[in-house]
Formats: structure tokens, C-alpha cells, sequence
């Protein structure tokens, strides 16, 4: 007999499937067969009247409660203890649906891959995969022991799975069960980790939230062949961090740029983002600027701008600093000012690439060499040495 909470979950797999962010038959079947509620004891959400969070048991959900399950959108599912009177952040969460989907839908799931999962979370994204590719297949490992010890408990309702739990830090992966033909990550980092390229089948897929500047993070997919990560951004995406044990799971801060009185002027790009525009227009030419500076070498930020939109900042080495908005762009002095004028000139001359035209090489610093091209951009990241380069032909729809 079908209850609330099972014609929910149908009802949230309709709306993947019609907004395209879930297609094959095998992962239907898995968000079918997996509902998300069986995976959510509580979640917390944030006041601002009140500036504090507030715990909604989901268990056993009430109408209320199911509204907040099946949303289409990230539930925080941990905090991280308060200190004193340091308040309490998030250091754990149930991701949004349709954002999960995708993300396994970019690793072409098949029966009888060996996959590993960095951060177990709740267990649900681990369930739907072990019941596309079998049981006993899929390894997910955690920092955090109290996350893993819900996972297990969420996990013992689907034995079928054979989900496979370990304690272990995701920076080194997990040796035990590698070879992998799929890594996947749910924590962002600023890097590919070495480990995941050695532990990785040749050939395999890896998909991880790189999170390369406060405010620019995406989801990087690639191949790893002859111990060479290749891959390209796919769509900005924000998750939690990376931690190690001990690691409050902070989220990175905006950065502290240059200080000084800041003057104004007019945009170039003037009234090209108006709000006639769909706003996401906005937000790919800047994150493709943004990122085109860093790739030159310039710092980014990024801060809400005085028009409520996302606005970055561009520094260089001797504290020279541009806040580059829809309609106005911030600097300090004329130095600042040119900063800003050489950056959009230059990537308005390539063809003013979104952050999605980027393909990235990496490589271990002990590993095989990479060299740049001409039209390439070296990289030394904190932990692979790296090489960006637009992709030859883009289509853009």
C-alpha cells in the first residue's frame, strides 16, 4: 500500500525527469526504489529572525515534514558542535536531488563497476548507486565516524545494497577495494587529490566539486589514463568542504582583499545584464571571468553587490584590486581601474569563454610531466601540478 512519503518520492523523480537532470532507465528505477526520506532523521534550518538554526525531526515525516524532504533542494543534516560562543555550522548534508542526479548520470553507471564514494553522508547517494552497478560494489568512506555510523543505520533498511562503510580520511582515499572505475566526490576541494588519480582503473571516471575560489566552484568530470587526470568543468555547483578529522567543515569565506578607498564607474558591458536578461547570463560571464583572471595569475573574491547580484574581485601581486559588476565596476585608483579594463579586454578578444569551455589536465608533482602549449594555462595547484586550456570547439545553444 502506497503511503504519503512513497508517492512523494514518485512524484520528486517525475519532476528530475521532466527538468532533465535524471534520463537512464537504471538510475529511474534506483530513485524509485530509494526513497530519500528512509535517509533523513533530521535536518536543520536556518532562522535570520531568530539567527539560529532549528531541527526538524523527518523520521517519521508529517505533511509539513515531506514538504521539506521532497524539496528540490540540499537539507543540512549535521552541525558541528557549538563552542563557547562560536555558533555552530554545517558539516553535513543531504544534497539537492536534482544536482545528485546529474552527477550520476555524468558517471555512466553500468552493473558490475567497482565504484568509491568520498563522503558517506546519509547513505542515500551510495544506495542509489549500488542498485544500478550490484552489491558489494560500491565502497564510501567518511571522516566524520558519527556520520558514518547514521549512514550504516539509514543503509541496514536496503542489505540488498551491500553498501561497503569505512572510517578514512577522503583525502587518501581507499586502497583496500581500489582498483575504481568511478570516484565520485560530494565534499569540494581545491584540487584533485593524488590518491584518486593511483587508486583509479585506467580509463575510469572521477566527478568532484572543485572549488578553485571563494565563490567559484564547479563540477569537474574526467578520465585518468598513463596517471593523468583530463577533464572539464561541467556546472557550478557548491558543497561543503573537504575535512580531516578535528576540521570544523567551515566553508570558504569571501577572502580578504586589498583595503582602500574604492571609486566608481560604469560597467563596460553598461546595460547588457539588465533584468530583461535571465540573470543566469550574468552569472556564466562572470564566473568565466573570474576565472579567466585567475588562470592569468590574479586573485579572486567575491562579495554581494550594491544591486543584491554576485559581484567578483580581481587583485594582483602589488594589491591592485577590481570588483567587477553588472553595472559598476569598484577599484582603487587608476592602477585598479586598468586591472579591470586589461582583464575584460583580453578575455572579450578570446571570445569571453564560460567557465564550462575549460578543459583541465593534472597530474601528482612526483607524477608524469605536463607542459602548456601556447594557448594553455600552467597552474601549480595544492596538490597536482595543472594545465587549463579552452576547448576547441564550442556550441553554445
Amino acid at each position: 500500500m502506497s503511503t504519503a512519503a512513497d508517492e512523494a518520492n514518485q512524484q520528486l523523480v517525475d519532476s528530475l525527469i521532466a527538468e532533465g537532470a535524471l534520463w537512464s532507465p537504471a538510475l529511474i528505477a534506483a530513485f524509485r526504489a530509494t526513497p530519500r526520506h528512509h535517509f533523513l532523521d533530521r535536518v536543520f534550518q536556518f532562522q535570520p529572525r531568530t539567527n539560529h538554526w532549528h531541527e526538524v525531526l523527518t523520521r517519521d515525516p508529517d505533511p509539513e515534514a515531506l514538504k521539506i524532504v521532497y524539496a528540490d533542494r540540499a537539507l543540512i543534516t549535521r552541525l558541528s558542535p557549538a563552542v563557547g560562543s562560536q555558533a555552530p555550522v554545517p558539516i553535513s548534508s543531504s544534497s539537492q536531488p536534482s544536482l545528485m542526479s546529474q552527477m550520476l548520470e555524468d558517471l555512466s553507471l553500468s552493473a558490475g563497476l567497482r565504484i568509491l564514494e568520498i563522503g558517506a553522508g546519509t547513505g542515500y547517494n551510495s544506495a542509489l548507486m549500488a542498485h544500478v552497478v550490484g552489491p558489494g560494489r560500491v565502497t564510501s568512506i567518511d571522516v566524520d565516524r558519527n556520520v558514518l555510523s547514521e549512514a550504516w543505520a539509514h543503509l541496514r533498511r536496503f542489505p540488498d545494497r551491500d553498501v561497503q562503510l569505512h572510517h578514512a580520511d577522503g583525502r587518501e582515499g581507499f586502497l583496500d577495494a581500489a582498483p575504481y572505475d568511478r570516484i565520485l566526490a560530494t565534499a569540494a576541494t581545491p584540487d584533485v587529490e593524488p590518491a584518486w588519480i593511483v587508486q583509479m582503473k585506467e580509463g575510469g571516471l572521477l566527478s568532484m566539486p572543485l572549488a578553485l575560489a571563494p565563490g567559484l566552484a564547479f563540477i569537474l568530470r574526467g578520465t585518468v589514463r598513463d596517471g593523468i587526470f583530463d577533464g572539464r568543468l561541467l556546472r557550478a555547483a557548491y558543497f561543503m568542504p573537504l575535512r580531516t578529522e578535528g576540521e570544523s567543515g567551515e566553508t570558504a569565506d569571501e577572502g580578504t582583499w586589498p583595503a582602500g578607498m574604492l571609486e566608481r564607474r560604469a560597467a563596460p558591458w553598461g546595460e547588457w545584464f539588465d533584468r530583461r536578461r535571465a540573470r543566469s547570463t550574468w552569472l556564466r560571464f562572470s564566473q568565466g571571468l573570474a576565472l579567466y583572471g585567475l588562470l592569468h595569475g590574479l586573485r579572486v573574491y567575491y562579495r554581494g553587490g550594491s544591486n543584491g547580484q554576485l559581484m567578483y574581485g580581481v587583485s594582483d601581486a602589488a594589491d591592485n584590486v577590481c570588483w567587477l559588476g553588472a553595472r559598476d565596476w569598484e577599484y582603487n585608483g587608476t592602477t585598479g581601474r586598468d586591472l579591470g579594463v586589461t582583464l575584460w579586454q583580453t578575455y572579450r578578444d578570446v571570445g569571453a569563454p564560460w567557465a564550462t569551455e575549460f578543459r583541465m589536465r593534472a597530474a601528482p608533482r612526483d607524477g608524469p610531466p605536463l607542459t602548456g602549449g601556447p594557448e594553455e594555462y600552467v597552474r601549480q595547484g595544492p596538490r597536482c601540478r595543472q594545465v587549463w586550456q579552452m576547448i576547441e570547439h564550442r556550441e553554445r545553444t
